[in-house]
């Protein structure tokens, strides 16, 4: 693959196996899932796992049209859990989906450290609000696949909807509806225990609601 500069992720040849192994094995979030089906299955069904999945990986990309560099950095994500859970499945039909989700649990909890550890430094909590709101409106909006709508966005809260989640149409399409609520729950352990800031959310697209309600806010004082 090589980027545009139109800003288009484009294939100069057709994907292969190897090709799509590389792009999982530079994946932080699939070596996670990988640790967690070995721990779980031993490494023979592991490795099997894995190669199919790379197998899967390269025959999904090569079915899809050229992306946005925004629209990617959310696909890739998309398209390598669906491939390592599409496979396990092929292996283990009843467990499949349990250690995918700890798999994303066990990525997501070490990505979190980075926030928890900036909203303890002085106006860490400011900058961190300040710094979503402007990453959900550019890496979360349509040309990442987003729709959305902004009611509040400040220093002290940030309020909006996603009314429609490359998250949700990918793992439809995919096949494997059931795991979009993996992403929704990467929220939950990124900003679901960050000290003076409060995370709400009722529902979301990916748990069968009608969007998904996002509400983050200063929970204490600041100093």
């Amino acid at each position: 693959m090589l980027m545009r500069s139109d800003g288009l992720w484009e294939r100069i040849l057709i994907m292969d196996k190897n090709e799509a192994k590389a792009i999982l094995e530079k994946s932080k979030a699939s070596c996670a899932i990988r640790e967690t089906i070995i721990s779980h299955e031993g490494s023979g069904t592991g490795n099997s796992v894995w190669d199919r999945a790379a197998e899967m990986l390269a025959e999904t990309m090569n079915r899809y049209p050229p992306f946005s560099d925004k629209e990617y950095s959310h696909v890739k994500g998309i398209f390598n859990a669906s491939a390592l859970y599409l496979a396990l499945k092929e292996a283990d039909p009843e467990g499949a989906l349990k250690i995918i989700e700890e798999g994303m649990a066990a990525y997501s909890e070490k990505t979190a450290l980075t926030f928890r550890r900036m909203v303890k430094i002085p106006f860490g909590r400011t900058i961190f609000l300040k710094g979503f709101a402007m990453g959900a409106k550019s890496m979360f909006g349509e040309q990442a696949g987003f729709r959305q709508v902004f009611h509040n966005a400040d220093c002290n809260e940030i309020r909006f909807d996603v009314i429609e989640c490359p998250y949700v149409r990918y793992t439809t399409e995919l096949g494997c509806p059931e795991i979009a609520h993996i992403f929704c729950d990467n929220d939950i352990y990124a900003y679901g225990s960050l000290k003076g800031i409060t995370f709400e959310r009722t529902q979301t697209l990916g748990t069968g609601g009608e969007k998904c309600d996002f509400h983050l806010y200063k929970s204490a004082h600041e100093g």
